[in-house]
């Protein structure tokens, strides 16, 4: 099964090292599952499709000017022959794909340096995000003796559920980010 973020990327904001992420895996996969099944439904609720949790990622093989047709990726093997995806949070759309090029392009709306970060999906970047936030505020409130206070007073496992919670509903009812 293919979830929406990682344990690293959950590792990351619970600032554990690769040795916490390896003793802890069973567990930071369980909290990984259960905020992608959240994810799921959330979309659901709102009667939109579930987003794609395939998500190819590669980086720009060339820079891309804003209004480009093509996009030259260093490797296209990871992604769809049409669909949606994002340069450094800048969504875009294709039709076409021919080994590493992207064709039919349409919805850059910037300028991009090569080697910058491209991924299929329109929302990838938010959704690993939100996914990330989840998951690590799950694995906080099972770990509850690991809880501790953020600068603001209140439980870190509890920020964290609310930022994510907050940012996909409102992913959920936009189903869009521009």
């Amino acid at each position: 099964m293919a979830y929406y973020c990682s344990n690293a990327d959950v590792g990351m904001r619970l600032g554990l090292d690769s040795g916490q992420r390896n003793r802890a895996a069973t567990r930071l996969t369980a909290a990984v599952r259960r905020a992608t099944i959240d994810i799921d439904q959330e979309f659901r609720g709102y009667g939109r499709d579930v987003p794609s949790r395939e998500i190819g990622e590669t980086t720009l093989n060339g820079a891309v000017a804003a209004g480009a047709t093509t996009i030259t990726l260093t490797s296209g093997t990871d992604f769809a022959s049409a669909g949606n995806g994002n340069i450094d949070g800048d969504s875009f759309a294709w039709t076409g794909k021919s080994t590493h090029d992207l064709t039919g392009v349409t919805g850059i709306s910037a300028d991009h340096s090569t080697l910058v970060t491209v991924q299929e999906g329109e929302f990838a970047h938010i959704l690993r995000e939100v996914c990330g936030d989840l998951a690590a505020a799950y694995y906080l409130e099972d770990e509850g003796t690991f809880q501790t206070l953020s600068s603001d007073g209140g439980l870190r496992g509890s920020n964290l559920r609310e930022r994510g919670t907050l940012n996909l509903r409102r992913l959920a009812h936009l189903g869009s980010v521009d």
